[in-house]
């Protein structure tokens, strides 16, 4: 998944900050959608508006609900009546969404974001006509930094979150107190007070979430660039692009630095205005003359006064003389030919043939004269070669060279002494002798003789001892079976009373079985070096995941980019209400901060209508990453929404894959620190490849 890094570097590189309802923010679209476009598929851009304070509507209700049980308690009745109506409101409100009644507010001036959506249609052998839809999105929109996420606070912000709606009914119940004329006034100053410290709680996160749309905003290294990377990478998976993602912008030329006198400087070469072509400044024409007068010379104050400045110019060099391929030393009068030096064998290589330097001898080679003198003037008498052999099959080729007496004598010398008894191994009785001493051959295994074995060693390395061991059947009985049950050779079954030991001795094959030994799986060899093309583990992984890619491209799979995340995942909720017939019983895995922190699948989503991920695709999920070796934890998030939360509670299978901090909040959001260094690449590019797999195996 090397693309998945390719993919995350270039756009650290080409988008900086894009908040939504922003320019930025068109501007990155308009990137992702360029490189969608890159793949084949269909890419659109989906524009929609949503209201400004969207998203901000708990933190309103919040400070609503402080402000009316401060006011309940005053003691005027007119403040306590509007006092009663704030504080109730956000218990109002929660009720009605435990409900399913959806309530935001939608007033007010109205952002504008968009949506890439490309869309790959199902092809090859395995389509049929129900197989699922897969839905893959991330958002691009960069947040704001919440000066809560990096104060002592942030470990207790999860446990917060989850107190509001519990804390808004308890507020309620003590704002009703309040009015409750025949209660005792300490004890309604009592729940008073316990009124105003529930609603600390949600008072601090919307002082948090308010104070967030004013800050300044992240890289978004983690929040979205890698979820994003992410996506672009399970794209490239099923529809290679063959392209790399470089950036090809044209850079102005440099201008050449000028000297004292104004002219340009001579170091001014090649200047590059595109990553691609470069562009090469004509040549220099040559200067005539001096550059720089004595008078410039002198104002540099470099040299001391009493030195004497003179400029020479150098003369230009001569061209060299072109090199003679062969000089000769022949004393010759005007009147010498061509024949008459071809006659002294010393031209030869100035004939039109070519043939070389020096006489030649019958194969056409050149002669190696030992006493030929290179200066002489004329050539030395060539020294004769000896006639060849005598034998009448000379120069055929079934000629064969004849031994002599004494390597005719010495071929016998590895022959057995016929005077000695020596067993035949491989006679079918071994015991039976194979010569005798009067010369006669013993028994009926000389009458037949067999084929002729293969060369073996000398007779006299085999004892009668060795052959009485090759003659018995070995013991394998139950361990050969145990043996074979366990796929293993039943030599290793074998124990050492079976095998007799072994005393180096060769019995044929490549080499003898001394110094040999079993070299177990995980046991280190010393001198085994790794090669250099060997492929990585990553590269084994990808080559294996593309064997199925049939049934990767027999989906129809959406990736959509969102936009207006921050806008209480405004993006979501526009995609699903242009698309929500198309993508009927489909699966949404939303990809969130997948660069850093421990990858998680959320068990569940959403502060208020808190729904369940798809527990198929939790386990399909998790048996990817047990095949894969990556480390997949499943924790809740029952106390934020999420993109993939409004498809849950659009009765969607959908499941969200976020990078955890050790605090429980997203990995590096809406902080300083999300920046590229802070981001692994590996990340990004295991959770493309656990997501194409499960697709695959869907």
């Amino acid at each position: 998944m090397a693309m998945t890094h390719d993919y995350l570097d270039f756009l650290n590189s080409r988008i900086d900050i894009s908040p939504a309802n922003s320019q930025e923010e068109l501007q990155a679209a308009e990137v992702i959608s360029d490189l969608m476009a890159q793949h084949d598929v269909e890419v659109s851009t989906e524009e929609f508006d949503e209201p400004v304070v969207s998203g901000l509507t708990p933190a309103i209700l919040a400070i609503a609900s402080l402000v009316g049980i401060v006011l309940v308690g005053v003691g005027v009745l007119p403040l306590t009546l509007i006092g009663l109506l704030l504080a109730i409101a956000p218990a109002a409100v929660s009720v009605a969404r435990l409900f399913g009644h959806r309530f935001s507010i939608s007033f007010g001036p109205r952002a504008q974001s968009q949506n890439v959506v490309a869309v790959h249609r199902a092809t090859g052998p395995l389509v049929t006509k129900g197989s699922r839809t897969i839905v893959v999105v991330a958002h691009y929109d960069t947040p704001h930094e919440n000066p809560l996420y990096t104060s002592p606070l942030a470990p207790y912000l999860t446990l917060a979150s989850r107190l509001t709606v519990p804390c808004a009914l308890g507020v309620a119940a003590c704002a009703f107190i309040q009015i409750l004329g025949f209660l005792p006034g300490a004890f309604r100053v009592l729940f008073w007070v316990v009124g105003i410290l529930a609603a600390v709680p949600a008072a601090v996160l919307a002082v948090g979430s308010i104070a967030e749309r004013m800050a300044p905003c992240t890289e978004g290294a983690n929040d979205n660039k890698s979820g994003v990377a992410a996506l672009l990478g399970i794209l490239e998976n099923v529809r290679p692009s063959g392209a790399e993602p470089r950036a090809r912008e044209v850079a102005k030329p440099e201008q050449p630095e000028a000297d004292e006198d104004g002219a340009p400087s001579e170091e001014a070469g090649a200047v590059e205005t595109d990553a691609s072509a470069p562009v090469v400044a004509p040549a220099a024409e040559p200067v005539l003359g001096t550059r720089h007068g004595e008078e410039v010379l002198r104002s540099l104050g470099i040299l001391p006064e009493s030195c004497e400045i003179e400029y020479v110019i150098p003369a230009a060099p001569e061209p060299p003389a072109p090199a003679a391929t062969m000089a000769f030393d022949v004393a010759a009068d005007a009147g010498t030919t061509r024949e008459d030096l071809m006659s002294t064998g010393r031209l030869s290589a100035m004939d039109e043939g070519g043939e070389g330097v020096g006489p030649k001898d019958d194969a056409g080679l050149s002669e190696l004269v030992e006493d030929f003198d290179s200066d002489a003037t004329r050539p030395t008498a060539p020294i004769e070669r000896p006639d060849a052999p005598s034998d009448p099959e000379w120069g055929k080729t079934s000629y064969r060279p004849q031994l002599s007496s004494v390597a005719r004598r010495a071929s016998l010398f590895d022959l057995p002494d016929p005077s000695e008894n020596e067993a035949d191994p491989f006679a079918t009785d071994p015991q039976a002798t194979r010569v005798q001493a009067s010369g006669e051959v013993a028994n009926a295994a000389a009458a037949e003789p067999a084929e002729a074995p293969a060369p073996a060693a000398p007779i006299d390395t085999i004892t009668p001892e060795d052959v009485a061991r090759a003659g018995e059947k070995p013991k394998r009985g139950l361990r050969s079976l145990l043996g074979k049950l366990r796929r293993r050779p039943s030599s290793e079954v074998e124990t050492d009373d079976d095998v007799p030991e072994d005393d180096g001795t060769w019995r044929g094959g490549a080499a003898a079985r001394a110094g040999l030994r079993l070299v177990e799986d995980d046991e280190p060899v010393a001198d085994e070096q790794p090669a250099e093309d060997e492929p990585s583990e990553e590269e084994l992984r990808d080559a294996v995941l593309t064997l199925g890619d049939d049934a990767l491209l027999a989906h129809d799979i959406w990736f959509a980019a969102l936009g207006g995340s921050s806008l209480g995942n405004a993006g979501m909720r526009a995609f699903l209400a242009r698309h929500r017939s198309d993508i009927r019983g489909c699966f949404v895995v939303n990809l969130s901060c997948v660069g850093a922190g421990h990858l998680t699948a959320l068990k569940t989503e959403g502060l208020e209508e808190t729904r369940r991920a798809d527990r198929r695709m939790v386990r399909l999920l998790s048996g990817v990453a047990s095949d894969l070796h990556v480390e997949l934890a499943q924790e809740p998030h029952d106390w934020e929404d999420t993109d993939a939360t409004p498809a849950m509670r659009s009765s969607l299978r959908s499941v969200t894959l976020m990078g955890l901090g050790p605090n429980g909040l997203p990995a590096l959001s809406r902080t300083a620190d999300d920046v590229e260094d802070n981001v692994n690449g590996d990340k990004a590019a295991q959770v493309a490849s656990l997501v194409t797999e499960m697709i695959r195996r869907s």
